[in-house]
């Protein structure tokens, strides 16, 4: 045998500690970049976290900057990241009425009727493990909600201008000029706080 197959790591002989700790090293640079840039490292795309939720709703959020807004059309345009990186999302923002409500984390949301044809929305608890784990102590697994009054509807989107939001949307379709065009059909809004 020659020298040098002797010294080759899983050859018989002993691995070169310095490759292990490179490899330590790397490891966490690694975690230490992926946990200290949560800009880079979370997508603005995002799942609802743990929460009563609307029977039928998938669970998808969108988070981003309101950079533009459409009363007439009822639209906010939504901006994340900057540069190269940047991408949008047009928020389709109901002609319901809304009402305030908080979250299961007590933040306050904006919340339209889910579904537009009944009177009171159905809520269910959505969250992590199976059906018999997911549901906090002492909560109600289902919770009825009444529709707010028809006089509370949002005109004016001028007031998220600048904000940061996340959008819980449904993608649909609806026909418009005898043609199919898809949406993001918004049913709660959480406004983020301000940045100081």
């Amino acid at each position: 045998m020659s020298k040098q197959q002797a010294k080759l790591p899983g050859a018989g002989g002993k691995r070169d500690q310095s490759v292990d700790r490179f490899v330590l090293v790397v490891l966490l640079f690694s975690i230490a970049v992926f946990c200290g840039s949560p800009k880079i490292a979370f997508a603005q795309k995002g799942t609802a976290e743990s929460d009563w939720y609307p029977m039928g709703y998938g669970g998808d959020t969108w988070t981003g900057e309101v950079t533009a807004f459409d009363n007439e059309q009822r639209a906010l345009t939504l901006t994340h990241g900057s540069g190269k990186n940047v991408q949008t999302f047009v928020a389709s923002i109901p002609n319901l009425p809304y009402q305030w409500r908080r979250d299961a984390r007590k933040s306050r949301v904006i919340d339209f009727p889910y579904d537009k044809n009944r009177p009171v929305q159905i809520y269910r608890y959505v969250g992590p493990g199976f059906a018999a784990s997911i549901v906090p102590e002492g909560a109600p697994a289902e919770v009825s909600v009444p529709n707010p009054p028809a006089s509370d509807v949002i005109d004016d989107f001028a007031q998220f201008k600048g904000r940061t939001i996340v959008v819980f949307y449904t993608p649909r379709e609806r026909e418009v000029n005898g043609q199919k065009v898809k949406f993001n059909d918004v049913w709660r809004i959480l406004v983020m706080p301000a940045k100081k």
